[in-house]
């Protein structure tokens, strides 16, 4: 199989590490490209430019050599034409096989948003699409793909452990991420896993 692009969206910092971090992990891995976008900056929760470094220093960690932020209102993002512009023009340059990005079924409005935009923005292209798992993800998500993250779970916690300005939030207590993995992991009867639901399913 020849390498793949990859593109992991995130409304804020640490989103793609806690939602999807060791299936990235596993691309990496695997050969193919990856690239993130993070659209805000996340500086309703702390200095944006240590925010900057600390997803720099994650994504380094991770593997990851391309990372766009853009810059976006924290807790004001919108779906609309400006931010679904936005993601075009990365998407259509980067034309990714696969993209993780928050599930619409989310309670905060950043994440659902950019859910939608992604889908707007995705429409001509083709790629499978997943919505990932965040502590703000609704009662409503409903799973149907999961990923044995087992062998990768280490350094997706790592990963994580680089938001050191976001150490006070109860979702970033290692215990927390190591609880929800597990319990996904059960589901399908390996040690961790990662959850997603399929938004669109382009050639299997």
């Amino acid at each position: 199989m020849k390498n793949r692009n990859i593109l992991a969206i995130g409304a804020h910092p640490d989103d793609i590490e806690l939602g999807c971090g060791g299936s990235i992990r596993k691309h990496i891995l695997s050969g193919d490209k990856v690239y993130y976008i993070v659209a805000s900056l996340g500086e309703k929760s702390g200095d944006k430019d240590k925010r900057r470094a600390e997803t720099m220093a994650a994504g380094s960690l991770m593997g990851v050599e391309n990372i766009f932020f853009l810059n976006l209102p924290d807790t004001m993002i919108m779906h609309n034409g400006i931010t679904v512009n936005l993601l075009d023009k990365y998407i259509e340059k980067i034309e990714p096989e696969i993209v993780y990005v928050h599930s619409h079924r989310d309670y905060h409005q950043d994440h659902a948003n950019i859910a939608h935009s992604v889908l707007s923005a995705s429409r001509h292209i083709r790629s499978s699409i997943f919505f990932y798992e965040t502590p703000s993800t609704t009662i409503e998500f409903r799973p149907v793909a999961y990923n044995d993250i087992s062998k990768v779970f280490e350094c997706k916690l790592k990963c994580i452990e680089q938001y050191t300005s976001q150490s006070d939030k109860e979702y970033m207590e290692k215990e927390a991420i190591i609880g929800l993995a597990k319990v996904r992991g059960r589901t399908v009867g390996v040690e961790f896993a990662e959850a997603f639901e399929v938004a669109r399913l382009f050639k299997w």
